[in-house]
This record gives structure tokens, sequence and C-alpha cells, in this order.
């Protein structure tokens, strides 16, 4: 069987990818991953997968959505979503001509796609083959749906469609007790971190006998100065009588290690490891940064663009769930910041509430029992036009 998947723009959403396609390949399909974005492929390559460019050299993102005239962002983080999803719709098209060229050659049996790659079910449809959708978070797309057929409407028009086709297979990897009442039926897959690895070092894997709180902020310590404020956090987070893990790309290093001194664990760290050894994570509310905190049990300080409806939502059921806190950013000194993670760490409510969610998502479906309905899934489609 031969197995095309549609990984989305970033690096983390082609994390989610990682198992079942690792899966795929295990069993003994042949695999390929295709990205619109140049920055990703080294990032599927450097996770054992095949990976291939789909995009126009050169042609950026911003440049086609300026090109399309839809304009920027609104303000209402609703409206942004769905506007979103025409952007993500509008990107994800551009490639479909260098798809529908390559899958000429190699002759997929089956097409999966992320829930942002638009692209996929439009390929799926042009080749006569299944199309699995696979979720990448916890949150609904019905916003960035709409906003996506809107935009396609043409393209979905052509191949006689009134509306985004729904997937021959959807797989959904939400604890089921975060799942909302009205969602569709669905095949459940167990979420196993998908991250990029490095070389390990103690501190990422071991921690002492007290507490303690991990911190991740991505790149953007470095790209934004945001020095003092990452400071002022730690600062405040010592003085918890807890242990601080900073992950932090390598370019901020430097710099922290002046200000905070080598007692600090500080360093770009696979998430997938520190996780487990943290009693909370602070984060900025990443699908799958939040994903792989809530498989290790880990309760969590969220801290969302409330620009972004995604992220908000993500943080809101976290919340209502009683594993997390949630902190606007304009909320979110360092000395606040210090005060959720201490309401986290003197309840054992958090941690029960976080423990039960990650028995949940243990309890879910290998990808390699996924990968086997995906077969079944292909070879009665072949059946079913005599192939």
């Amino acid at each position: 069987m031969k197995v095309i998947i549609l990984a989305g723009l970033a690096p983390s959403t082609f994390f989610a990818h990682v198992s079942l396609a690792t899966a795929l390949r295990d069993a003994g399909h042949q695999v390929v991953v295709t990205t619109a974005d140049d920055d990703v492929i080294p990032v599927v390559a450097a996770a054992g997968l095949p990976a291939l460019p789909v995009m126009e050299p050169g042609l950026t993102r911003h440049q086609m959505i300026a090109d399309a005239g839809l304009g920027g962002l609104p303000e209402d983080a609703v409206e942004r979503e769905y506007m979103a999803g025409r952007w993500f719709a509008l990107i994800e098209i551009k490639p479909l001509d260098a798809l529908l060229a390559f899958a000429r050659d190699w002759r997929p049996d089956v097409v999966i796609g992320g829930m942002l790659a638009y692209s996929a079910p439009l390929l799926a449809a042009r080749l006569g083959v299944p199309y699995v959708r696979q979720a990448w978070d916890i949150h609904p797309t019905k916003l960035f749906d709409a906003g996506a057929a809107h935009q396609l409407r043409e393209e979905l028009a052509e191949l006689g469609f009134d509306g985004l086709p729904e997937p021959d297979l959807m797989i959904e990897i939400v604890p089921p007790s975060l799942r909302a009442p009205e969602t569709t039926p669905a095949q459940m897959m167990r979420w196993i971190p998908g991250n990029s690895q490095t070389r390990l070092e103690p501190w990422m894997y071991t921690k002492g006998a007290g507490a303690r709180i991990g911190v991740t902020v991505g790149t953007t310590v470095a790209d934004y100065n945001q020095y003092d404020y990452v400071e002022g956090l730690v600062k405040n987070l010592v003085t918890l009588d807890a242990e601080v893990a900073l992950a932090v790309s390598d370019a901020a290093v430097p710099v922290l290690r002046e200000r905070l001194g080598e007692n600090v664990r500080m360093g770009w760290a696979p998430l997938d490891i520190l996780a487990p050894t943290c009693d909370v994570l602070v984060h900025q509310s990443g699908g799958s940064t939040l994903m792989t905190a809530l498989s290790f049990g880990v309760p969590q300080v969220l801290i969302p663009d409330p620009g972004q409806y995604r992220q908000t939502e993500m943080a809101r059921r976290l919340v209502e769930a009683g594993a997390g806190l949630m902190l606007f950013p304009e909320q979110a000194t360092t000395e606040l910041v210090a005060e959720k993670c201490q309401e986290i760490l003197s309840d054992p409510g958090y941690a029960a509430a976080a423990a039960g969610l990650a028995k949940e998502i243990a309890a879910l479906p290998l990808p390699s029992e996924v990968a086997r309905r995906v077969e079944r899934l292909v070879h009665s489609s072949a059946a079913g036009q005599g192939r």
C-alpha cells in the first residue's frame, strides 16, 4: 500500500503525523510526507520519513495571501479563525498540480491529510482513492472549515461538491471525556509525541527530590528579545522552592545563562523527554505541546494568544477539566504565573485531573491498530472499484 500524507505548514503540525506514518511504514507500507513549506522538509527527514516539497520555489505564503487580496486578519477571534481557514485553503490548494503530478507517477492508494490540509480531500477525489483526515489536537475545525469551503467553492463545484467532502475515515486524538457531544463518530487514536530529538543531557530526563516546573516558550526569546521577561519568570518560580527547567532555543542560552547562572537547567530539550519530569508545564497553548504534556499527566499553566480562538478554546477546555489554569498574555506577569504554578503544586486535584486524562489517552487504540484500519479501508475501496 502506498500512503501520501499531507502534513501541514509547520513542524508542530507534522509532529502529529509521525506515530501513524511510522506505524504504516513498520507494517510494510510505503509512505511519503508532503509539505508546502521548505522549512518542514528537514524536520520530516529527521524523523526518518521521506519528505517531498510541493511548493513552487520562492513562493511564500505571505505573497500568496497578498496576491489574493484577502486582506488582514479581523480583530474578532472567531472571525479571525474563519479568515484563517480561507488563508490555509489558499495556501494548501496552490501545490495541488504538483501533488497530482507526483501522484500520477507514484500512484498512492490513500491520502491522509491533517486538519487544515485542505488540498487532501481534493487530491483524493481527483485520484479516486480514500481520504483520511487526522486531527492534530483537541480543537474542532468548524470555523476553519467554513472559511476553507468558501475559499474553495469553485474548485469543489468542479468536482461535484457543494462543500468540503467528508473523510472516508476520521482519526481523533482527543481524550473521550473532552469530546464535544455533537462530535461525529471517529476512529480514536492514542497520542504519541513525534517531536524532534537531540543529544540528551541528564537534566532533560531527571529531576531533584522536589517539585519541577517546566517552561517552554519556543524560539521567541531570542527572536523577540524576551530575555527580561524570561529572567523575571524564572526568578519568581525559583522562590516556590521548585526546580525550573527552561526549554529555549540554543540561541537564547548564552544570554540567559549569564543572567540566571549555572543552577537553572536550560536549553533545547525534546518535550517528550522533559515533560514527564515536570510537575507543572508553563507554555503558550500550542496543540502539540498541550497534547504531549497531557499524555504524561502533567497539569499546565497556559498562556494563549487571545487573538487565536483555537488556542484559547483548547486552554479553556483544559481548565474546565481541572487539569490546568489559564492566563492571557496581558495578565501573565511573572509574579502571577508563579502564583498559578504554586496553586497547581499546592492542590493535588490538578495533578489528579491531568492523570485521569492521561489514562484516557493511554487507553485509546495504538497507531499500529489504526494503521490496520487504514489498510481495511483501502482494501474495501479497491474491492468496490473492482481493483
